[in-house]
C-alpha cells in the first residue's frame, strides 16, 4: 500500500527500506535462500534487520537525527524542509549505503568461512553449473533420447529458485549410445528442461580436461 500520510512514509522509510535495501544486496550477493521465497518471510525479514540498523543509528547518532528530522520542533519533518541536501544525504546514506555495506561485509566474511567449511548450494543443479567455463554437455531424456551441445559464453543455465533449464547455444547431433557425431548445421541452440532429464553429464574440452587432470 503506498503511504497515506508523513508519519506512514516516515515509518516506511526508517523502519522498511533499509532492511529491504540489506537483503536485496545480500540476495544478489549470496543468491536467493529456500527460507526466503514466501512474502510474509521476507517482510519480517527486512522488518527485523531495519529494525536492527535503526536502533544501531539511534545509538550512534540519535540526538542529530531527532534534530534534522524535527528541526527544534518546528514541525513533524521541519529539519528536512529546513536542510534538504543535508536530509537527502542522511537518508542516501542511512538507508541505502549501510545496509548495503552491511550486506556486502556479511557475504565477505560468509566466504571467508566457506574456505574452511562447507557452504551448501540450493540445488545439485546449481552446484553443477555454478562458475561453469565453457563445455560440452550432453543428456539422456526421460524418454531414451539423447541431446547434447556446446555451453559457452552465449548458453544459460537457470538458478534457484527458477525451475531448472539448460540452453545450449550449439546443438550436436547424438548417437544411440550418447556419442558426439557432429555439429548440427545450422544450428542455434537447443533447450532443455531439468524435469525432462533422466541423467545429465559435463565434458570438458581435451585441453582442459587434460589440464585438470594433471592438477589432480
Amino acid at each position: 500500500m503506498v503511504p497515506g500520510t508523513v508519519q506512514q512514509l516516515t515509518i516506511l522509510l526508517v523502519l522498511v527500506l533499509p532492511g529491504v535495501f540489506y537483503q536485496a544486496v545480500r540476495e544478489r550477493l549470496r543468491g536467493a535462500l529456500a527460507a526466503e521465497q514466501e512474502p510474509q518471510n521476507r517482510l519480517v525479514r527486512a522488518i527485523a534487520a531495519g529494525a536492527l540498523l535503526d536502533a544501531l543509528y539511534a545509538v550512534a547518532a540519535g540526538p542529530w537525527l531527532v534534530r534534522l528530522l524535527a528541526g527544534g520542533g518546528a514541525g513533524p519533518v521541519g529539519g528536512v524542509l529546513r536542510h534538504p541536501r543535508q536530509a537527502g544525504l542522511a537518508a542516501l546514506l542511512l538507508v541505502v549505503v549501510v545496509p548495503s555495506a552491511a550486506a556486502w561485509a556479511e557475504a565477505a566474511w560468509r566466504r571467508r568461512r566457506a574456505r574452511a567449511r562447507y557452504e551448501p548450494t540450493p540445488t545439485a543443479w546449481d552446484a553443477l553449473f555454478h562458475d561453469r567455463g565453457s563445455c560440452f554437455v550432453r543428456v539422456r531424456l526421460k524418454s531414451g533420447l539423447w541431446v547434447g551441445g556446446w555451453l559457452g559464453s552465449r548458453s544459460a543455465v537457470s538458478a534457484y529458485p527458477q525451475q531448472g533449464d539448460l540452453y545450449l547455444q550449439a546443438q550436436y547431433r547424438m548417437g544411440s549410445d550418447g556419442r558426439f557425431l557432429g555439429r548440427v548445421p545450422g544450428t542455434a541452440g537447443v533447450y532443455v528442461r531439468a524435469a525432462d532429464v533422466e541423467v545429465l553429464e559435463v565434458l570438458l574440452p581435451p585441453s582442459a580436461g587434460a589440464a585438470e587432470g594433471g592438477a589432480g
